[in-house]
């Protein structure tokens, strides 16, 4: 059971990894008012997430060597 949630965080990891690389991208290619914002957006959202993800993953490791 663990280890299919360890797939899962890694999928969402890299999800947002990829987000942000596309979302980035898309804000320096095109000059677009209205794609900027949403990819601004994006960008930002996903950057929030990635961190809170990093966060969650952080605290679990350190739980887990606390706890063994």
């Amino acid at each position: 059971m663990s280890n299919i949630l360890e797939k899962h965080r890694m999928l969402v990891l890299y999800a947002l990894i990829a987000t942000v690389v596309i979302s980035s991208g898309i804000t320096i290619e095109y000059e677009n008012v209205y794609s900027d914002s949403i990819s601004i957006s994006v960008t930002v959202l996903a950057g929030i997430g990635l961190f809170l993800a990093a966060v969650i993953f952080f605290i679990e490791e350190i739980e887990s060597i606390c706890n063994p």
